[in-house]
């Protein structure tokens, strides 16, 4: 590769990572939070996670109702029942009413046996709620999920890219590494900026190939991406999504003399359909709409969605891992790796590894970039115009169709580019 063509690419790379260090920083802490949740609850929540096991099973609806009476201004929007008796019943409310942590969920959990409310925690206390919600990009809302998609599209670009460099880059400095083996080790012997520059970039050649599928895992849950590309690719394919269908049954209303379902009538309905381990009941106000639960499982093919109409109690909807097609089983089995579920405590560790190297990725170039930039500068690579390689445009150019954001961005990036050069050309002359 010629010089300047490397030039080129290190400038895009340096910028990207600019670009993305802020969205690695804040993913991996919150991903990582969220990864562990469960285990830190039942250590530093223990007096109210867990009951003294007894013989008595207090009415399911009365939970809710003991839940609802100790924040009557907020709405339950989900009850989590758990199969083990020593664990206490989670009631979820909707964040905006309770104590700080305005817009979070929060929880209240109650002993199964006599319906006695153990306690709460606020919405900042809440380590699920929280987390999860800044990772998709609360407190911004729809534009919170565009900005993270657009870190997701340009850390793919600094990850490319640094491999690219990495590989056509071997031949443009003699110091460099040659083969995979070699990159992976560090050399000691000749200075802090080539051993920064080795750290870097053996971790990164390390891990590239998990970040890349990682990245890519998480652009289903993205407001835009996952609406306005990923929904109508699946609706043309004939391919969409069965989760809706329990989301989207209803319910007829009963007669007069008629007691609507109750949460205890789903749940033993529930488990003589097979359904195992803790349940989640959807609660959501509206008296039209089906009562929807599904069991808690760490793979999506383990899951059942279940939607019984209120008034005739019969099941008008069923979700099953034979329901999803080839392309709802994708980004399946994907949510899954990325939450850390697919594998158990193995995948939550791989997890954790994975963002413990994007921080040390982004650390080691950081300090690389401070201690070779010209003090009082920004030391980014100069502007070069050399043609990128037919293969870097292609895979760019589909890039850019495919990620719609990172289109406009790269668009956007140009237009300024193209705008500084013109001022400063009359400013020359």
């Amino acid at each position: 590769m010629a010089p300047s063509t490397y030039r080129r690419l290190w400038r895009w790379h340096f910028w990207a990572a600019m670009l993305v260090v802020p969205f690695v920083l804040l993913q991996s802490a919150t991903g990582v939070l969220y990864l562990w949740h469960e285990q830190w609850a039942d250590w530093a929540h223990a007096g109210l996670r867990f009951v003294e096991p007894r013989d008595l099973h207090a009415s399911l609806d009365v939970q809710v109702a003991a839940a609802q009476a100790l924040h009557p201004q907020a709405q339950a929007v989900q009850v989590i029942v758990a199969q083990d008796r020593r664990r206490a019943t989670q009631v979820i409310f909707g964040g905006g009413h309770h104590g700080t942590g305005e817009g979070l969920p929060f929880p209240v959990f109650v002993d199964p046996h006599d319906a006695q409310v153990l306690g709460t925690l606020s919405g900042w206390q809440w380590l699920p709620g929280w987390s999860r919600k800044i990772h998709g990009g609360w407190p911004l809302g729809n534009a919170g999920s565009w900005l993270l998609e657009l870190g997701a599209c340009w850390a793919l670009v600094m990850i490319l890219s640094g491999l690219y460099l990495w590989w056509a880059g071997r031949d443009v400095s003699p110091e460099r590494p040659r083969g995979v083996l070699a990159a992976l080790r560090p050399r000691t012997g000749q200075g802090m900026r080539v051993l920064l520059r080795d750290l870097h970039s053996g971790v990164a050649l390390s891990f590239s190939a998990i970040l890349l599928l990682f990245l890519l895992s998480a652009l289903p849950w993205t407001h835009f991406w996952g609406n306005v590309v990923l929904k109508p690719v699946q609706q043309a394919l004939g391919q969409p999504s069965p989760f809706a269908d329990t989301l989207r049954a209803r319910s007829t209303k009963p007669a007069t003399a008629v007691m609507p379902m109750t949460l205890d009538e789903a749940v033993t309905r529930a488990r003589a359909l097979g359904l195992q381990g803790a349940l989640e009941i959807r609660l959501d106000g509206d008296a039209s709409a089906a009562l929807a639960l599904a069991n808690r499982a760490p793979r999506s093919a383990q899951e059942t969605r279940l939607a019984f109409d209120r008034g005739t109690r019969a099941l008008v909807a069923r979700t099953d891992w034979a329901d999803y097609p080839p392309l709802p089983r994708a980004v399946a089995i994907g949510v899954d790796l990325h939450e850390g579920t697919h594998f158990g405590r193995v995948n939550r560790w791989l997890n954790t590894a994975l963002a413990t190297a994007l921080l040390w990725i982004s650390l080691t170039g950081l300090l690389s970039w401070w201690l070779r930039r010209p003090r009082g500068k920004l030391g980014a690579p100069p502007r070069s115009r050399a043609e990128l390689p037919r293969g870097v445009r292609v895979i760019g150019g589909l890039l850019c169709v495919v990620l719609p954001l990172l289109g406009l961005s790269v668009l956007l990036l140009w237009l300024l580019d193209a705008l500084a050069s013109r001022l400063r050309s009359p400013l020359q002359t």
